[in-house]
């Protein structure tokens, strides 16, 4: 027996040595094939403490008194929206692509070819990325660790990049489908985006957006790519990120009533950490009249403004690159149709072509771009093609688009809305401002509008037009007067303004609607209002569905005169965040649509 018990310890031994190294090699495999961080990392400090509130500004109702419950009342229509009491017990009607290889780019590289990923610090003379520990901590005392992040230098243009050319080519072989790079007329071929999941009907409602931000975020949060190197701006957006998510709950601020946010706390803290942090390098590459050229008049007017106002602006817009937390294309998509666009030709080709060589163009003269994919850089487009336009180029970028279709590729999470806006004098971009107080508005609803535009339309004037009822003032094109009276008398003395969509889902009359202290009622299906992330519309606006025309009027009979006068208090109160100013002030347009930009990034930011 003495023999035996060694024998058997050696045999016990190897099983169990060779066991725990088939363990070890399991778990760095699983490290390196599973896990987006490395072992060690999992017991670092970089953890977020848990938030207090949620990390979107959408569906924490605590910090408003708007407190919307279903009510058990027969729809007008089958599947149609439903009325419910808000909180003074008032019937209210309720109706990617892959990124590319990284390889050193050539020194006879052009903006014509395709885009090269920026490999660094290699690929680019003088750039000196400073990697992050795995134990670096995203609290206050983060700052001393993004300190000692030293600078991205700029890569210096390479000899023969050059920028796009803005002449008109069509290729004559083209036709109405065959518009290239798989982008199709924006007009004819909408596109379905992933995870942008409908009902039934086709239609998603403004509850279903809002479930669907929230599952766009989380998302986002498990499966984004991350940078290629961590910068300090980056360790910046989380610290806010951080300060957002337990922002304390202040629902006193004079100037912001509370029912017309979300969660007017996040959206407050937001906003403040974006005043005191926010900086945007804004390209200075490209040839007018595509680039840097706003056109502040008309119903494109909102990118014009908006490039106007960054262009000029100190507080947000830097010189120097490395820090900036966020970059803007300066680009015109009204320009880009009108300059580039072949009449009658039915194709894009074109002027896909132009936006992806500006890109390759700046992807090889900077580092920016292709350490993120583009997924730090910002454009603002109101023309009707710009999301077919930048659908593919611009996967990753954030989109303010004004033509927020969620069957056209809008983006919850990423895109936000771009209020669509008629300026009929730049200089006095608020001249006319307001209307009649809730009890000198005689008529019930007013439209006039081109009759042609889309398949809503015709709709409405087939039921309601021609003066079909009295109380329904329902018009195709009004007859010309000398600075459209007629037509801002009309919204400036009804109750709800009608804003039917046209050929796509935006109209300027939402704005027009807020701008002359009138309702909007907006028919419009799968339409994502602007500043979705912050405003809750469904406290100021009434929401009609296409198939719900016939019902028009009884829809908006059935909300009482207290529930309207409420809806009008709201309008006035909300109207400040759509209104450009010559020089911007806090909580107007401009700076609406930088934050919905900034917190659309914050939310992305993942190292």
């Amino acid at each position: 027996m003495s023999y035996v018990f060694p024998w058997l310890w050696k045999v016990e031994s190897r099983r169990l040595l060779w066991l725990l190294g088939l363990t070890f090699a399991l778990i760095v495999t699983f490290q390196y094939v599973e896990l987006p961080y490395s072992i060690s990392s999992l017991f670092s400090s970089t953890k977020m403490p848990v938030s207090r509130n949620s990390t979107s500004l959408i569906g924490d109702r605590k910090h408003h008194n708007d407190n919307f419950t279903p009510a058990m009342v027969p729809s007008f229509s089958q599947n149609n929206a439903t009325l419910v009491d808000d909180s003074d017990k008032e019937a209210v009607f309720q109706p990617s692509l892959p990124t590319s290889n990284s390889s050193p780019v050539k020194e006879n590289a052009t903006a014509t070819a395709p885009v090269a990923s920026v490999e660094a610090p290699a690929a680019l003379p003088g750039l000196k990325p400073s990697p992050v520990k795995d134990n670096a901590t995203v609290n206050v005392a983060s700052a001393k660790v993004a300190a000692a992040l030293p600078g991205l230098n700029q890569s210096p243009l390479k000899q023969n990049a050059t920028l796009p050319r803005t002449s008109k080519v069509h290729d004559k072989n083209s036709t109405k489908e065959d518009v290239g790079d798989a982008s199709p007329v924006v007009r004819f071929v909408p596109d379905i985006k992933e995870n942008a999941k409908t009902t039934d009907s086709g239609v998603m409602s403004i509850y279903e957006m809002s479930k669907q931000l929230r599952r766009n975020r989380i998302s986002h949060n498990r499966l984004a790519k991350k940078p290629k190197w961590v910068t300090k701006p980056d360790l910046e957006l989380l610290q806010a990120k951080h300060e957002i998510e337990n922002a304390p709950i202040d629902d006193k601020d004079p100037l912001l009533y509370a029912p017309l946010y979300h969660n007017v706390s996040i959206f407050k803290r937001s906003y403040e950490m974006m005043e005191e942090m926010l900086k945007v390098y804004v390209y200075k590459e490209g040839d007018k009249p595509i680039m840097h050229t706003p056109r502040l008049g008309g119903i494109y007017s909102s990118e014009g403004w908006f490039m106007k106002l960054i262009e000029s602006n100190n507080k947000y817009v830097t010189k120097d690159a490395t820090k900036a937390h966020l970059f803007y294309l300066p680009f015109s998509s009204q320009m880009l149709e009108e300059t580039l666009y072949v009449k009658n030709s039915h194709s894009h080709r074109n002027l896909i072509k132009y936006l992806k060589d500006y890109i390759d163009f700046i992807s090889i003269k900077y580092p920016f771009w292709n350490r993120t994919s583009g997924a730090d850089h910002f454009l603002a487009a109101c023309h009707d093609w710009a999301p077919s336009e930048t659908r593919k180029h611009f996967s990753k970028t954030i989109r303010a688009l004004c033509n927020s279709d969620v069957k056209e590729g809008f983006v919850f999470g990423k895109d936000t809305s771009l209020p669509e806006t008629y300026v009929r004098d730049p200089k006095k971009p608020l001249s006319n401002i307001g209307g009649k107080s809730a009890s000198k508005r005689p008529t019930l609803a007013f439209f006039a509008g081109q009759p042609d535009h889309g398949y809503v339309r015709p709709i409405l004037l087939s039921y309601w037009g021609n003066n079909k009822d009295p109380d329904l003032k329902i018009f195709g094109k009004l007859p010309r007067s000398k600075g459209n009276k007629n037509y801002l008398q009309f919204m400036k003395r009804s109750k709800y303004c009608i804003c039917a969509k046209g050929y796509e889902v935006n109209s300027p009359r939402v704005v027009e609607a807020i701008f002359y202290d009138c309702v909007p009622v907006i028919i419009s299906d799968n339409f994502v209002p602007p500043f979705f992330e912050a405003l809750n519309w469904e406290s100021f606006a009434v929401f009609v569905l296409e198939k719900d025309i016939p019902n028009l009027k009884k829809i908006l009979m059935s909300i009482s005169e207290r529930r309207y006068k409420q809806l009008q208090m709201r309008v006035k109160r909300v109207q400040k965040h759509f209104l450009w100013h010559v020089k911007p002030e806090k909580y107007d347009m401009f700076h609406m649509i930088l934050h919905s930009v900034w917190f659309n990034r914050v939310f992305q930011i993942s190292v």
